[in-house]
């Protein structure tokens, strides 16, 4: 088992349920892994996803062969022959024996997908600036009782940005590829993460915004979270 680091992510901007969109997935059985889904972001490599696939159809196969078969014998040598196996043998080399393992924590930055993962929707605040769609004129909310523009007196857009939040946890690391990608598929909204992994003793926090990372900061940790 690995040490799980703990991730805590915002995504604020304008159309939030469009990158919830884009991240969720439905070839997962389970609900809460559809939330988020790294092949979504970075896709997981062909060659390895098809060796992931051959050898979880031998392991089908080779439970399908009954053990009381007068025949067992000769229908194991048979599926041996087809993938180049041992008669008998338990499991074959799939993808992410054969390279994947590597890939995932480069292009992913954790070794698996996001585990335990689970969305909170809430309303953000109302933006530091805001353009009028009439004059264009960019318009400092700080003091405003009314939205209207100080030029042109136009109403201006009650810009109240939905905001998800996920938690989710991740082997030994936190995604940051993974997050960076994502950022600069939406440049319009901004992602805030933050991570915990007590058991080897970090924790850290980063922000993008225009699809750039704008800090990320990493400090020692001794809580309990993560490990």
């Amino acid at each position: 088992m690995p040490n799980w680091c703990e991730n805590e992510l915002t995504i604020s901007g304008p159309d939030v349920q469009k990158v919830l969109n884009a991240i969720r997935s439905e070839a997962h059985d389970d609900e809460d892994a559809r939330l988020l889904d790294f092949d979504k972001i970075i896709p997981y490599p062909r060659e390895y996803r098809e060796l992931d696939q051959r050898a979880h159809e031998y392991q089908e196969k080779l439970r399908a062969i009954d053990k009381n078969d007068p025949n067992r014998q000769s229908q194991l040598e048979a599926l041996a022959a087809e993938y180049d196996a041992e008669p008998g043998a338990p499991w074959i080399k799939d993808g992410f024996n054969s390279g994947g393992y590597e890939w995932c924590c480069e292009f992913w930055g954790s070794k698996w997908q996001p585990a335990h993962v689970s969305l909170t929707l809430r309303n953000g605040t109302t933006r530091e600036q805001i353009k009028c769609a009439y004059c264009q004129t960019v318009n400092h909310t700080a003091g405003l009782k009314v939205l209207l523009c100080q030029q042109c007196g136009s109403p201006l857009p009650n810009e109240t940005p939905q905001e998800a939040f996920l938690e989710f946890d991740t082997a030994w690391s936190p995604p940051i590829p993974v997050i960076e990608k994502l950022a600069s598929m939406f440049p319009d909204h901004n992602f805030q993460l933050a991570y915990y992994e007590g058991g080897i003793g970090f924790c850290g926090q980063a922000r993008w915004s225009a699809g750039r990372e704008e800090f990320h900061h990493q400090d020692v940790y001794s809580g309990p979270r993560g490990g």
